[in-house]
């Protein structure tokens, strides 16, 4: 059903942290938007005001921002009152949120007083991650009142199964196929700018440094490795609280000409490029859109043999270590470093792969079809 003074369904993404944070769910609620839209939808995001800039792309396709004044104190109240009036004012037609205790769930509260307003939970987080959040939603009765529920991935939706009781979707994430392919151009820039050769090789891990990424196992693994590859260089893409304790380890092992921190970076993309193998070494994740943007790059992957990423990865792409095994990590990044032919396969069909199950054009039906 579609509103009745607009001809195309008009849709609304609330998230709150667009302008202000690029992690994962940033960089998923920028793709899904511009796919939607470019499926014919009317999209608008609402979010908080920040300093971060608009994707072109999204820029391009014509979605909306509707950004919710800057208060210095009490955002979550103000954002409550102004998601409120702008679902009552727009009258969309479906609405997507993956919080609740950022101004979402009074918002839909009120908005029921007047109305039957559609609307879906993502989860990208499972319950046994971050419960606090699970009770957010509780409080509000997300679990109750939403149309549907959906997890990026199956691990999380069994677990939402359990926390709700109800059915549970799986949509993934999707990737931006056309921006995250190989590139020999980027390949050779980067590491003429980082003064690296282009023989060099090059492990890379794309995340928040957070202890539960899984940087020290592979930071553990790097004295082994450079006994077989002196020139070995590992790169960290990212920032976060874990920093000053990776620095640390890379210290006390003497690493510091091995391991680089390359920091947050808006466009992680030329990173993957000069790459040779994605590490992945993380628990606690719902799904990992940096290893799909990798495995699109032509990247194949080693990841932690936890929950999801037995969806995302099988033998023919990547490998799956116990993280905390080093011995087990060493040997399996030897295995793909001594063998550049069988590196050179799995990479394309990883990118093979992202492009049948993972690009969003394909998502974003997924989500149309739902809807309807």
């Amino acid at each position: 059903m579609t509103s009745t003074n607009n001809p195309k369904p008009r849709w609304a993404i609330i998230h709150p942290f667009q302008l202000r944070l690029q992690r994962g769910i940033e960089t998923y609620v920028w793709g899904l938007s511009t796919a939607l839209a470019k499926s014919g939808l009317d999209v608008d995001i609402l979010t908080w005001d920040g300093p971060l800039s608009v994707p072109e792309e999204v820029k391009d396709v014509g979605v909306s921002l509707v950004i919710k004044p800057k208060f210095q104190y009490f955002e979550g109240i103000f954002a409550s009152i102004f998601y409120a009036v702008t679902l009552l004012r727009n009258n969309y037609d479906h609405v997507f949120t993956y919080f609740a205790g950022y101004g979402e769930g009074p918002a839909l509260k009120i908005v029921r007083w007047f109305k039957k307003q559609p609307f879906s939970v993502v989860f990208h987080f499972p319950p046994s991650l971050v419960p606090h959040r699970y009770a957010e939603f509780r409080r509000w009765q997300f679990d109750r009142f939403a149309d549907h529920l959906i997890g990026v991935s199956q691990a999380t939706a069994n677990e939402v199964e359990l926390w709700s009781q109800r059915k549970v979707e799986v949509i993934g994430h999707g990737i931006n196929i056309d921006k995250f392919q190989p590139s020999p151009v980027l390949r050779e820039q980067i590491r003429q700018e980082l003064g690296i050769s282009q023989t060099t090789p090059v492990l890379i891990s794309v995340a928040a440094m957070e202890k539960r990424k899984g940087m020290q196992w592979v930071i553990d693994a790097m004295p082994e490795l450079l006994e077989h590859f002196p020139d070995l260089q590992y790169f960290i893409v990212g920032d976060g609280i874990y920093r000053q304790s990776l620095l640390e380890q890379v210290s006390n092992l003497n690493l510091e000409s091995h391991v680089r921190f390359i920091g947050f970076k808006q466009d992680v993309h030329p990173y993957l490029c000069a790459a040779d193998v994605m590490l992945v070494l993380s628990k606690g994740e719902a799904s990992s859109i940096s290893l799909l943007e990798a495995l699109s790059c032509d990247l194949p992957a080693i990841t932690s043999n936890k929950s999801p990423f037995d969806e995302l990865i099988n033998e023919n792409i990547g490998l799956k270590v116990d993280e905390e095994n080093t011995p087990e990590v060493v040997q399996s990044i030897l295995n793909l470093l001594i063998a550049p032919e069988r590196r050179l396969n799995l990479g394309k069909a990883a990118r093979a792969w992202v492009i049948k199950h993972h690009n969003w054009d394909g998502v974003a039906s997924q989500y149309r079809d739902l809807v309807r």
